[in-house]
Order: C-alpha cells, then sequence, then structure tokens
C-alpha cells in the first residue's frame, strides 16, 4: 500500500543514506518527467531538477521566464533534506509507536485520542509513506512557487535580471528580511503551501481511491491514513525550516517565512476540506467530523513529536496545538497583515500564473476576514 509500489516492490526495511538518495531520485525524477511530458510541453515550456550537494535542509526553486513567455523552471533538493525527512520518518513512527508516547497523548487529548499511527498501514508503511509524502510536498511546495512566479512577485521589478530563485534556507537567514519584503515572503510561502498540499492530496486520491494499488472497498481508509501522515509530516517540515522552533506569531512581520503553528493551523481546514471533497468525488462518504478530528490529531502529533521528542514538557507546548483561527485573537494582528499584502498581490499572481486547480490558490474564508478585520479582541 506504500506510494513506492508504482515503482515495483521493495525491501521495506530501515535504508541507508545512499538507498534514500536512490528512492528519492527515481520518485522526483518520475514526477518531473510527468509534468514535462504533459502540462510543461502543452506550454511549450521547460522543467527541471537536480540535486544539491551541501549538508543543508534546503531546496530551492528557480525561475527563467519571460513575462508572458512559457514557463522556464528549475527545482532543487539538497541530499541532506531527503536524508533527514526519511530519518524524521524512522523517529517519529518510532515516537508514534511508543507505549509512553500513547500515554502522554491520552493525557494531553483525553477521550479524544485515536490510534496514532493508521492501522491500514504496517510500520514500514508509516515510514515509507511518510518519508515519500514529506519529500513530493516539499518539491511540490518549490512547484507551487514557481506556478505563481513568486520570485517575480518578491522582486517586485527590483532586478533586472530574469532568473528569480527563492531559498527556503532563508528561514534560517542571518540577513532577516523586514517591511514589505517580509510580508510579501510570508504571504507566498503560505500561497507556496496551498499548492503544494492541494497537488499532494490529489496525487494520493488519485493513487489510492480509484488507482491499482488497493481493493476498491480498502481505497478510502487508505486515501485518509496517507493524509494523516502527510499531516504529521508538515509538522516536522515546517519546524526544520524554522531551526526545530516555532518563533511566536507577531507583527510587525519579520523574516521569510511564517511560525509552524500558524502554517499548521491554516493547512488544517484546507486538508480536511479537499480531503472530504476527493472522498465524496469518488462515492465515499466525506465524514467531515472524522476528518477535522484526525486533522487535528495528527498536527498536534506532529508538532508534539518536534517539542517533547527535544525534551519540552507537554505544558510549555500546549500552545503550539492547533485550535482553529476564530480561537487564536493573538493571531488577528499578524493576519491582518498578510490578508492586506495578499489582497494587492493577488491579482498580479493569478495573472502570472502557468497552470494548476483552483483549490490550490491560497483563499480565505468571508467568516475568517470578518474576524481578522473586526476590532473586537485584538492583542
Amino acid at each position: 500500500m506504500c506510494l513506492k509500489a508504482l515503482l515495483g516492490a521493495v525491501d521495506l526495511q530501515s535504508r541507508t543514506d545512499p538507498e534514500i538518495y536512490e528512492l528519492a531520485n527515481n520518485v522526483l525524477a518520475e514526477i518531473t518527467q510527468n509534468l514535462s511530458d504533459g502540462i510543461y510541453k502543452q506550454l511549450q515550456g521547460s522543467l527541471s531538477f537536480g540535486w544539491a550537494t551541501a549538508p543543508k535542509f534546503n531546496a530551492w526553486a528557480e525561475s527563467d521566464t519571460v513575462v508572458g513567455g512559457p514557463p522556464q523552471h528549475k527545482i532543487i533538493l539538497h541530499y541532506e533534506l531527503a536524508r533527514l525527512l526519511y530519518r524524521d520518518a524512522e523517529e517519529f513512527c518510532s515516537f508514534a509507536s511508543n507505549e509512553q508516547t500513547k500515554r502522554l497523548i491520552q493525557t494531553a487529548f483525553a477521550d479524544d485520542a485515536t490510534d496514532l499511527l493508521p492501522e491500514c498501514f504496517t510500520l514500514d508503511d508509516c515510514i515509507q509513506n511518510m518519508f515519500l509524502g514529506s519529500l513530493t510536498w516539499v518539491y511540490f511546495h518549490e512547484l507551487g512557487h514557481l506556478m505563481q512566479e513568486h520570485g517575480r512577485v518578491r522582486d517586485d521589478g527590483s532586478s533586472a535580471s530574469t532568473i528569480t530563485t527563492i531559498q527556503e534556507l532563508d528561514a534560517q537567514a542571518a540577513q532577516i528580511l523586514t517591511g514589505r519584503q517580509a510580508l510579501i515572503s510570508h504571504a507566498t510561502e503560505l500561497a507556496a503551501d496551498s499548492e503544494a498540499t492541494t497537488l499532494c492530496l490529489i496525487a494520493s486520491a488519485r493513487h489510492f481511491l480509484r488507482g491499482p494499488l488497493v481493493d476498491e472497498g480498502d481505497g478510502a481508509e487508505v486515501f485518509i491514513g496517507s493524509v494523516y501522515l502527510l499531516i504529521c509530516s508538515l509538522a516536522c517540515i515546517f519546524y526544520r525550516f524554522n531551526a526545530g522552533s516555532s518563533p511566536n506569531v507577531i507583527t510587525p512581520i519579520t523574516g521569510s517565512h511564517p511560525s509552524p503553528i500558524y502554517r499548521l493551523e491554516l493547512s488544517a481546514p484546507h486538508i480536511y476540506e479537499l480531503t472530504e471533497l476527493l472522498l465524496k468525488a469518488h462515492d465515499f462518504d466525506g465524514q467531515r467530523r472524522r476528518l477535522v478530528g484526525m486533522t487535528k490529531q495528527a498536527a498536534d502529533l506532529g508538532s508534539f513529536f518536534c517539542n517533547y521528542g527535544q525534551g519540552t514538557s507537554t505544558e510549555e507546548t500546549i500552545h503550539l496545538f492547533i485550535k482553529g483561527f476564530l480561537q487564536r485573537p493573538e493571531f488577528k494582528p499578524y493576519s491582518k497583515e498578510i490578508l492586506t499584502v495578499w489582497d494587492e498581490i493577488h491579482p498580479s499572481i493569478m495573472a502570472s500564473r502557468h497552470f494548476g486547480v483552483e483549490l490550490g490558490v491560497l483563499r480565505f474564508t468571508s467568516e475568517f476576514r470578518n474576524f481578522v478585520f473586526s476590532d473586537s479582541s485584538m492583542t
């Protein structure tokens, strides 16, 4: 039931570093080839993919697209990123299987906790699916930057070069972005998150809900299990790109990347809403209440792993569990700045967007907008 089954039968034992690199390259090379032969060929553009050897948890997107011309894109991931994603998946699954962890989760979430790993997968399946989900999500995140030409938006016409580059490692950069640069960087990171999550869920639905990997009757459970593991992995990714911490969500906005908890809060409703839509599109029960609970547990468990696994107590990390934006008035000032700049750059982004489904575009509900721009409960 592992996505790697698409590429043939494999040994699901723990992998050496070279084996991780080979697996990652095979998967991403195939995705790149499919995109190149598909949408990029239709647009008369090009997409290439490569690896960097510097020992950094990093990825970047490079565009050489002329305004109005076909997309000319490149995605680079570091081998170290692939290695750490796999090791994180191993450690997370071991953590989630530990009896002490199960007791702590029961204490933190009382009767709301369910199985910490999907029962439809073996432990090895969980590791492989979590790794492949996180790897493809990072790749699609970089693709999301390119689809919407975020490099051009961030340059704001200030660069004479047609080549733009977005580095994920900038989240830990020594030179901290401020002002409008920081605002646009945060907003476009959230926009790339939305594109990546949408692409991952659609790909997972294609494999599990109507693909040859599972029996027809098992498709919904396996799909939901794969989504659960993807959510767990997002917490690991967001924390990794912020040096293992979750900075306070404050204004004025600085730096290049939003706080992990904010990214999780924004991703959660998008995930359970799209998961429900995909299930219903394939004639399965949407199970909204179950999906909401599953999404919260997966995000919280991922955050719990990133914090408690490093020796921090549950009392100190409980504020890093997702609650829903309407229960977080402390996020209103930050959200107001994000919404304001997003509304400003949205028209140019949509004019530059090369391809993608409508659901991939970052959006904010009327309820959320009313909450953010209301005068009450501002902190």
